[in-house]
């Protein structure tokens, strides 16, 4: 690992070869963002990446991290810019570009997050997608394979009939407000659990326990009286929902962004030379630095609802990109094709393409 980490000619990438790759790279990195780097390596090679310095592009100013930085700068600026005008009105209607009706899809993104919330509590109750290193079923989780219970003080184990409970919840569709309220509460539970590890995922699980109190959906809604306080839950402004969802997932890009590529390089490092990675030419600390760079660099748009749509087919497009590549298996990242599903039915901005906003309520479909 010490050759790969300490390859020289770090600072000598063309800055021409930078700006033609970056949107290349920008498909083929954001994927491991909200999958922890520690997923797909074993908790020896954690420790030996958390031992080793990380490589000076991440520590000295050069040309490579000036150049990417700038490219990044310049690209978020002019996007979120660009949005605040009517230029990408003016050439949707130039270019004649379908719009998306955002109407018929939203009832739909309460059923997507339920699907993705019942597979992510059943795959972490029953450890099948375990951290590498470990046996399917050999340990349970809390919500992801890095929150393991093993390495918990006392017995904690309970907590996995409660995920096979809020599971089959979710998949049900019973009482939906109920459940989306225990999410939130296990949530906090876990970040006093896990600490820091669990505040990778807080930010889209509570995004999605207030979307769904809000939405409901399922069988069994509890909306039968129009004084009730669930009634004046759902009664909420349109789009808040959304909102809340989208910019707590956009910061949850920013944290991971911030916090396992830029301050801990070394882990991806790590997975990138044992599982081989494709660099597109790059050494591996260049590679490293653009993919942390784009996940900051998709919190932000994210967040500030810019290229909201165009950037969840991104993201699908990297999720599997990285479920090949590191042999992380298509349940690796069931609950955020849910999320991905919600980015693209809200949209967000001039950029988002829809036909007309959503201004009145539509219950989700009874499934």
């Amino acid at each position: 690992m010490r050759e790969c980490l300490g390859r020289p000619g770090a600072e000598s990438i063309a800055v021409s070869r930078i700006i033609w790759t970056v949107a290349l790279m920008m498909l083929a990195t954001a994927g491991s963002a909200l999958a922890h780097d520690t997923w797909v390596i074993t908790h020896e090679q954690e420790a030996l990446a958390h031992a080793i310095p990380p490589p000076a592009i991440f520590t000295t100013l050069g040309i490579a991290n000036v150049a990417i930085a700038l490219i990044a700068l310049i690209g978020v600026v002019g996007w979120i810019g660009i949005g605040r005008t009517d230029i990408p009105d003016r050439i949707a209607a130039r270019l004649n570009l379908p719009r998306v009706d955002a109407a018929r899809l939203e009832p739909w993104v309460p059923v997507a997050l339920r699907l993705g919330l019942a597979a992510m509590f059943v795959t972490a109750a029953f450890g099948l997608h375990p951290r590498l290193g470990y046996a399917v079923g050999e340990s349970p989780v809390l919500f992801a394979s890095d929150l393991e219970f093993r390495h918990l003080p006392g017995d904690w184990t309970w907590l996995v009939w409660v995920q096979v409970a809020l599971g089959a919840a979710f998949l049900l569709g019973v009482w939906t407000r109920v459940a989306s309220i225990l999410l939130a509460v296990l949530v906090l539970l876990g970040c006093w659990l896990f600490t820091v590890d669990m505040l990778a995922y807080a930010g889209v699980l509570i995004g999605t326990a207030y979307y769904l109190l809000v939405k409901g959906g399922g069988r069994f809604e509890l909306l039968a009286d129009p004084d009730s306080l669930v009634r004046r839950v759902a009664s909420v402004p349109p789009g808040r929902p959304q909102a809340v969802l989208r910019i707590l997932t956009g910061l949850s890009f920013l944290y991971l962004g911030i916090l396992y590529k830029f301050l801990h390089p070394t882990y991806l490092l790590a997975g990138v030379e044992f599982y081989g990675l494709p660099l597109f030419g790059f050494p591996a600390e260049v590679f490293v630095f653009i993919v942390a760079t784009v996940e900051v660099v998709v919190g932000i748009l994210i967040t500030a609802g810019v290229m909201v749509r165009p950037l969840s087919f991104v993201l699908v497009f990297a999720f599997a990109f990285f479920s090949i590549s590191m042999n992380e298996g298509v349940l690796g990242h069931s609950f955020l094709y849910g999320i991905v599903f919600a980015l693209f039915a809200s949209g967000a901005g001039r950029w988002s393409g829809n036909a007309a906003p959503a201004t009145t309520y539509q219950p989700s479909p009874s499934v």
